[in-house]
């Protein structure tokens, strides 16, 4: 079933089936607003703590607004001056699409969202349906102009948090890279052992857990290099319901992992991030030699799966 609503005081789309009912806000970037599991009444996504949406400018601060539910962070994270053919681009703050109003169009069971942009030559485009307990969100992303320009994607999904759920970063995974100054972590750069480091004090961290919402912290930091797997997840015990995003690790190939344990507003969230660069500024990835340049006439396809079993 798939419906026009309002939510919030939004106009937004819902789709629902025997296992998930999921609600998009199209001039919102087309954010995926909650994705709720019928038969468990598991609410994935961090819901906006206000009754109204604000709508947020090109060049807002994401950190003004909801900071709520998954919003797609393109063509940075971090705002970048960027130097296109000679010209300073300035790509906002979490990038352009989460200010950006979608046009939208409801087609065979499906959410079909397209934007073009405001600041580069690029048209871009997402198609939202469910497939069982499957939300599946499918990008093609166009470089239609003449010049080529670097670009990061990077999965803002903000799920909620509890204190007694485990975290699943990528198969293989044995370090992880802190890209945020941390009382526990330390100085940006340092690399950890996964799933268990040392403190600051030498004390164990676990870092596929979640401290209490009281712990007033917040972390930043990425699996050390290209993922070997192209799955990540969590789960949540008070439910007994397990989160999983797959993605394509050839298009997505680093995973960064934000975390608010009541630091960030006194917000309770986390994120796992599938993204195409590293890590958050076009500088600072574009030194790394971890970023996709999207060439002229060049298409940029990939789909995320999140699943909730």
């Amino acid at each position: 079933m798939i419906s026009n609503i309002e939510f919030k005081e939004r106009h937004a789309i819902k789709i629902e089936n025997d296992f998930l009912r999921v609600i998009v806000i199209p001039e919102l970037g087309g954010k995926i607003a909650s994705i709720f599991r019928k038969d468990k009444e598991f609410e994935l996504l961090f819901q906006n703590k206000e009754q109204v949406y604000k709508t947020p400018q090109l060049y807002s601060s994401f950190e003004d607004f909801d900071a709520s539910g998954f919003d797609d962070a393109f063509p940075t994270i971090d705002e970048s001056n960027v130097l296109i053919n000679g010209k300073n681009v300035v790509y906002p703050d979490h990038g352009e699409i989460w200010t950006a109003k979608f046009d939208d169009k409801l087609e065979n069971e499906k959410i079909i969202l397209k934007y073009k942009s405001a600041i580069l030559d690029y048209d871009y485009k997402k198609t939202i349906y469910l497939q069982g307990d499957r939300v599946i969100a499918e990008y093609i992303i166009i470089n239609y102009g003449e010049t080529e320009f670097p670009c990061i994607w990077a999965m803002h999904c903000l799920i909620n948090c509890e204190k007694d759920m485990q975290l699943f970063f990528p198969e293989g995974t044995d370090k992880v890279i802190n890209v945020h100054e941390s009382k526990y972590l330390g100085e940006v750069s340092k690399v950890h052992s996964y799933p268990v480091t040392k403190d600051e004090n030498g004390n164990n961290i676990y870092l596929d857990r979640v401290l209490d919402i009281t712990s007033d912290n917040e972390e930043k930091y990425y699996a050390h290099g290209a993922v070997k797997d192209g799955k990540c997840g969590a789960y949540y015990p008070s439910k007994d319901v397990m989160y999983n995003v797959y993605f394509d690790k050839e298009k997505l190939p680093y995973v960064g992992f934000w975390v608010t344990e009541g630091g960030f507003r006194g917000d309770y969230n986390c994120a796992l991030e599938p993204a195409n660069g590293y890590y958050d500024t076009i500088d600072i990835a574009s030194r790394e030699g971890k970023i996709l340049v999207l060439k002229p006439k060049e298409n940029l396809e990939f789909r995320i799966e999140i699943e909730l079993k």
